[in-house]
């Protein structure tokens, strides 16, 4: 439905998790996340293309599943969102994923060694062109540098202090 509202205009970012609360609803999902993580972007990706998918139903049985309305885009954007996981990055470019990473837990050079890596697997894997990296920064706009900083700065430190205890 947003696909058709946005006349074509959006993509998903997705990530297997770290964090053992995230996973209430899902109790068994935890251990195996990161494995599982390629047969979920490939389900969702078939689904989006109109393909049938099965399911196991509550009583046994098999259930077929199709989406509706049909996207506008014939393939969904998916973006990987790593921390600065090296694997993580070379997982993206093997699947032909989007990469979204931020430098919260990862210097410039790092950042650079993984995008690295993350080319040579997307190449590797014989995906045509070279990805796309987004990266997300922090960002407060004002009439000057200087009223930014003392308007932004409290608020980004107490985000950051709550993100750091996740």
């Amino acid at each position: 439905v947003v696909d058709n509202l946005s006349d074509g205009r959006i993509g998903i970012a997705v990530a297997a998790g770290w964090q053992p609360n995230d996973f209430v609803l899902n109790p068994t999902g935890y251990t195996l996340a990161r494995e599982k993580l390629a047969g979920g972007i490939d389900m969702v990706r078939r689904l989006w293309r109109g393909e049938t998918v099965e399911f196991e139903g509550p009583e046994g049985r098999t259930v077929p599943v199709r989406t509706l309305p049909r996207p506008v885009q014939r393939e969904l954007p998916v973006w990987l969102t790593t921390p600065g996981n090296p694997a993580s990055f070379v997982q993206a470019g093997q699947l032909g994923l989007n990469v979204l990473t931020h430098l919260l837990g990862q210097s410039v050079d790092v950042l650079a060694r993984n995008l690295k890596a993350y080319r040579e697997a997307w190449n590797a894997a014989g995906h045509p062109g070279q990805g796309r990296v987004t990266l997300m920064l922090h960002t407060y706009l004002a009439r000057d540098s200087q009223t930014a900083r003392e308007v932004a700065r409290p608020a980004l430190k107490g985000y950051l202090s709550t993100a750091a205890g996740l």
